[in-house]
């Protein structure tokens, strides 16, 4: 049973295994439908940046939030002090609904915060203060919202090629 297979063979083998990774991990992951209002109101404690809050629940439980469909600068990183504010006007002293779809690799919840019917999270990207995080998942809306902040110049759109969080991480990396 040594025999080797061969490359054409194997090479089909190991694109099937593939195939078969990416699928079974798609299907684990949360559904991204934004537009959907939830039901439950949340007191927001702390904004840690333009897209991370602290919340109490209605049963008194407190998450972390991660919000769901957007990349706000990071807190050091330019217009990263502007995106925690913008956000911190919006939530400060206002139930919010959340809508939860699932977690992230950090045990955050996953979430679209509302406020009525304004979606929050289009808010931040349509007024320039967040990214919309993932170009080939996002909602039409959200992808539109982006693409008017950024030829109306609005927010972090003011800098010409302003830097997306993950190269400003991967430039300046954290020191333990």
């Amino acid at each position: 049973m040594a025999r080797r297979l061969r490359a054409p063979l194997r090479q089909a083998i190991i694109a099937a295994g593939l195939l078969v990774m990416v699928f079974s991990t798609r299907a684990c992951q949360p559904q991204h439908n934004l537009n959907t209002p939830p039901a439950t109101n949340w007191n927001i404690s702390t904004v840690h940046d333009g897209d991370t809050v602290t919340a109490v629940a209605p049963d008194g439980r407190t998450e972390r939030i991660r919000l769901l469909g957007i990349d706000a600068p990071e807190y050091r990183q330019k217009h990263g002090k502007a995106a925690r504010a913008a956000l911190a006007r919006k939530v400060t002293g206002v139930p919010v609904r959340v809508t939860a779809h699932g977690r992230d690799q950090y045990n955050r919840l996953l979430g679209v915060l509302w406020i009525g019917s304004r979606n929050l999270n289009r808010e931040l990207v349509a007024e320039g203060d967040a990214w919309v995080f993932d170009q080939s998942s996002a909602p039409a809306d959200f992808i539109a919202a982006e693409r008017a902040a950024q030829q109306a110049h609005r927010g972090l759109w003011a800098t010409p090629q302003p830097l997306r969080p993950a190269e400003w991480r991967r430039a300046h990396p954290r020191t333990p």
